[in-house]
This record gives structure tokens, C-alpha cells and sequence, in this order.
């Protein structure tokens, strides 16, 4: 019997994600009746406890046997509990840190996509008015400027930590031969976790022309899917090592912590440009644009999830553990791991929260930037026949965003002069010393998201390429660049305490930038009353860097009148 009771605390530990150490609030010695507590102790000497003798495991096993038990359940005394977890090295453990980075995805807007620049250098009618059906995919993001990897973000390849993890099962096997859990390996099927994104939908567009002046309007509708991803041989070795769900529970598993989704409205792009030079050899316009934060999402939760982001930290339900300890059986250890699970995937969703419940527009910023659109015809340099249908255009922007309120996650840094300050071999101090480890393991586990003024990072672009014009058909080719510095983070509405405490620095996001290649075939049909126009268009990746690897495509339907 005692084995199993020692085993399910061990277990407790280690399945806590690593660092939840979840205790029941107990009062110290000296506040508990002393004729209890000699009832109950006094055949316990806290001095020579040494776990890796077997007499004292022994002893360990039957004092938990007899009257111990009562106090696990309800009042346990704080100097088992911390001889307990000092014998476990949580201490040491406690102070490694799980969470390496909290800052949100960067992401680039479908507004700012090559595919839905304007797939000719010039336009036979005064008015524009079209749709594109766009397929993207982002097949690997970036957590931190150079690596798509999850383990960049979390601590899943840290030495330190893992080899602290190794040493804690070394002793808890000794209180509890037959915990056979292989820490290295368990995190190494999650550490080239990626986040994967999928956007559907249309692009709507037109254009009016003045004398010397264009007017251009863009907004998507789409749907947007995101999730955490492994390849197939990594989720066949998750399975083989883990153990394999049914179909259906796994895909219920899925959709309610692994992806996210939502469909509805983006933000609107606005361009107004006129020409400022116009000559033989080259013809120079200059504009203003505006990203006007109109995104709407009318539906979620189609394939995924909706994630909450709460700022306060959970509380954790103990009578089914209790009962475990009291009543061990199959029924009762499967109820303590149940709720063991629910409180590790609490943590878990807030992560998904950060990361894949991400919205439609660019979080509500006002973007406010000027441009300026160059063409040189080809024949300038060239007389012939080929030459006279190839125009070279390019695009440079500037984007500014106006500050505007979001919720970030932010995680409690590491208390080192707590850790510093006390004595967890001081007898005196359990009780506090349990708090405070207790405390410090839902803080390393457990995200809090709050209000913070944000100010997004100024976004430069610039896209050159080649476009050809035939009678009937035409094409083009080219290289995009786009760039975004770092978000500054500012007021964050948390109390003056929490703000002392959150690492703020770990939620900054990191540079993005991208290069592209994008290309379009296109069909030309005219009529009495509109020139029609067909075209595929596609983009894809060529170097990122904090910003995902993508490719897209789109087929574009307009009519010139």
C-alpha cells in the first residue's frame, strides 16, 4: 500500500509539466496542537532523513503506512512536504526557467502580400473592380528571430533543466523504484514543434483613375486556421512512445487544444497616388496609403478553438488526489491524473491562446504610410518588337501604426533573492517555504495576459518586377522584401506588484523580415463595354527571418471599364 501512495506523490510531481509542485496551503507547526503533533511525530527524526539509504526509506514507509496519511489528505505537516521536496530537488528545479520567450507570432498582413499587388504595369479603363480567390499556407513560423522550432521558446532542449528533471526521478525511484520516465526523450518529440497557418478566402479590390490620380480599395474575407504541427514521423514516434488515442479522441483532443480557426473580415488597405514625373524613360508616382483596422470575425470554432487569456493564475482542486491518497485504487489514481491533466492543459491553452488564436486584422492599429510607385518601358533602352511589351515596375512603402491596446502574455520571472533568502532545511520555516515553492510553480507554469499599449513596429516594403503585355495574354515576375522592426510595449494594466514581478522583456517580439518571389500568368478577353482580365498568381518564400516560411496562391478575376 505504501508503495503505491509514494509512487502517486512522486508521480504527481514529474506530471506536473516539469515544475507544478500543487500542495495543499497548510499551517505551521506552531499553530497545530502539540499534543497532536507528538501523537503523530514523535517517532519521526526530520534530521536523518537521507534518501538514498534504504533504512531510511524504510522508516520513510512506515511512518506514511500508519498515521501520516491524514495529514497528506488534509493536514499534512509542512516538514514532510518539504523534506519531501527538497529530497526531490525541487527547489533547484524551480529555478530553472520553462517558459524562454512569451511574445506573440509575428505575422505579415494579407494586405501587404505580393499577389495582391496589381498584376500589370498599366490599365486600359478608368475603373477596376475585382476579386481574387487566394489560398496561403505558412508552413513553419518563427517563435524568435532564427528558429521555427518550439524549443526556442520553450525549455524543451535546455541542459540544465532537464538534467535537474533526471536527477529528481533518480531520487524519487528511490523512494519509488519503477518511475520510468525518460525525461531527454519525452521532450525531444516536441522540440521541432511548429505552428502551421492556413488562410481561404477572397480578396476584393477595385480602382477609379482620374487624370493623374488613382484611387485603390482592398478588404479580404476569409477564413483562418492555425495549430501546432509535427511532421508524420514525429507524431507516429509521439504515438509509439506515449501511447496512441483512439481516431475519434484524438481528434476531439485536437481541435479543442491544438487548433485554432474563426472566419470573417480583415483589415481594409486604402491607396490614393498621383503622378509626379512622367517622362519617355520613366514615370514617378507618389501616394499615401491607410490600413484602417476593420477586421470583424463572425464565426469560430469550426475545425478548432477559441482560447481564453486570462491575467489571473488558477487554483487547483485537491479532494481527488486526497482521495487517491486515502482510498488508492484504479478508479481513484485515474480521477487524480484526470485532474492533473485538466490543470496541465489550463497551462497548455494558454500557450495555444499566445500562439494560435490569432485575429484576422492586425489588432486594431490604425496604419498610416506613404509610397511611391515606379515604371520604366523596356523599348526606352530596347527597339524591338518584344521590347515594346515589357514594362519594369516597382513598389517602395513606408507603414507607421498608431498605438492601440492588446492583450499580451507575460510570465513571472524567476524570484532568485526569494530562492537566495531562504533556508529549506530550516524545519521552523516549512510551511512558508511550501507556500513560497508552491507559489513559484504555478508562475512557472502558468502565462497571464494583460492590457498593454502596444506600438507596432514600422513596416518597409519594397517589390520590383518584370511585366509583360500581349494581345491576348501576359505574365510577370519579380522579388518582393518587406520588413518589420521590433513592437514597443508600454502601460500594461496589471497592479503594481504584478508589474515588479512579469518579465517583460521575454514578450517583445522579435525583427521580421522576408524576401519573395512572386509571379502571374494572366488572360486578356475584351468586349464592347469591358476589358476582362484572368489571371494565377502565385508567391513563395524565399528568406525569413522571425516571420513564417508561406506560399500562396490566387486566381483573379477583373473586369476594366
Amino acid at each position: 500500500m505504501m508503495f503505491y501512495r509514494v509512487k502517486l506523490i512522486c508521480s504527481i510531481f514529474l506530471l506536473s509539466a516539469i515544475y507544478s509542485v500543487i500542495l495543499p496551503e497548510q499551517k505551521a507547526p506552531s499553530e497545530q496542537s502539540s499534543e497532536q503533533l507528538s501523537a503523530d511525530y514523535k517517532d519521526f527524526d526530520f534530521d536523518s532523513v537521507s534518501f538514498d539509504e534504504e533504512d531510511d526509506y524504510d522508516f520513510m514507509n512506515e511512518y506514511l503506512d500508519t498515521t501520516g496519511m491524514d495529514h497528506i489528505s488534509r493536514a499534512i505537516d509542512p516538514v514532510v512536504i518539504i523534506t519531501i521536496l527538497t529530497a526531490l530537488d525541487v527547489p533547484a528545479i524551480l529555478q530553472e526557467p520553462l517558459f524562454l520567450h512569451t511574445n506573440i507570432l509575428n505575422k505579415r498582413s494579407l494586405l501587404d502580400q505580393p499577389i495582391f499587388e496589381p498584376d500589370r504595369a498599366e490599365f486600359p479603363g478608368k475603373w477596376v473592380v475585382g476579386t481574387s480567390a487566394f489560398a496561403r499556407k505558412t508552413t513553419r513560423s518563427n517563435f524568435t528571430k532564427n528558429s521555427d522550432r518550439l524549443d526556442s521558446w520553450l525549455a524543451l532542449s535546455q541542459a540544465s533543466l532537464i538534467g535537474k528533471l533526471e536527477r529528481a526521478l533518480t531520487n524519487a525511484n528511490q523512494l519509488s523504484p519503477g518511475l520510468n520516465i525518460e525525461i531527454a526523450k519525452i521532450f525531444s518529440l516536441f522540440e521541432n514543434m511548429t505552428v502551421e497557418e492556413r488562410q481561404v478566402g477572397f480578396m476584393t479590390h477595385c480602382m477609379k483613375r482620374w487624370r493623374n490620380v488613382t484611387l485603390r480599395i482592398m478588404m479580404p474575407i476569409f477564413y483562418q486556421e492555425s495549430n501546432f504541427s509535427l511532421t508524420k514521423a514525429e507524431q507516429d514516434e509521439v504515438a509509439r512512445v506515449l501511447g496512441a488515442m483512439e481516431p475519434e479522441e484524438e481528434k476531439r483532443f485536437r481541435k479543442a487544444h491544438f487548433i485554432s480557426d474563426k472566419i470573417g473580415f480583415g483589415d481594409t488597405r486604402i491607396e490614393v497616388d498621383g503622378t509626379v514625373l512622367k517622362r519617355p524613360t520613366y514615370t514617378l508616382r507618389l501616394g499615401g496609403l491607410a490600413t484602417i483596422p476593420t477586421a470583424w470575425t463572425w464565426g469560430s470554432g469550426f475545425l478548432g478553438s477559441s482560447f481564453p487569456k486570462p491575467s489571473t493564475l488558477p487554483t487547483f482542486e485537491l479532494d481527488a488526489i486526497f482521495n487517491a491518497l486515502e482510498n488508492p485504487s484504479v478508479e481513484s489514481e485515474q480521477e487524480a491524473m484526470r485532474i492533473l491533466m485538466d490543470f496541465l492543459l489550463d497551462s497548455f491553452d494558454r500557450v495555444a491562446a499566445d500562439l494560435i488564436d490569432v485575429p484576422l486584422g492586425n489588432r486594431g492599429h490604425l496604419g498610416l504610410g506613404a509610397y511611391m510607385r515606379g515604371k520604366v518601358p523596356c523599348d526606352a533602352f530596347f527597339n524591338t518588337w518584344f521590347a515594346s511589351r515589357i514594362k519594369f515596375a516597382n513598389r517602395i512603402s513606408l507603414e507607421l501604426f498608431v498605438p492601440a491596446r492588446e492583450k499580451r502574455f507575460y510570465i513571472n520571472r524567476i524570484d532568485e533573492q526569494g530562492f537566495a533568502d531562504r533556508n529549506f532545511a530550516d524545519t521552523n520555516m516549512a510551511a512558508e517555504n511550501v507556500q513560497f515553492l508552491k507559489e513559484q510553480a504555478i508562475s512557472r507554469l502558468f502565462l497571464r495576459a494583460f492590457s498593454t499599449r502596444v506600438v507596432p513596429g514600422v513596416i518597409f516594403r519594397w517589390n520590383s518586377g518584370m511585366y509583360y503585355k500581349g494581345e491576348l495574354f501576359g505574365f510577370n515576375l519579380g522579388l518582393d522584401y518587406w520588413l518589420q522592426n521590433k513592437a514597443r510595449l508600454s502601460s500594461i494594466a496589471a497592479p503594481p506588484k504584478t508589474l515588479t514581478e512579469i518579465d517583460i522583456p521575454k514578450a517583445k517580439q522579435p525583427v521580421a523580415q522576408q524576401s519573395k518571389i512572386f509571379g502571374a500568368f494572366l488572360l486578356k478577353h475584351k468586349t464592347d463595354k469591358a476589358t476582362w482580365f484572368f489571371s494565377l498568381n502565385a508567391d513563395a518564400s524565399l528568406n525569413t527571418k522571425g516571420l513564417g516560411q508561406d506560399y500562396s496562391v490566387a486566381l483573379n478575376f477583373e473586369a476594366n471599364f
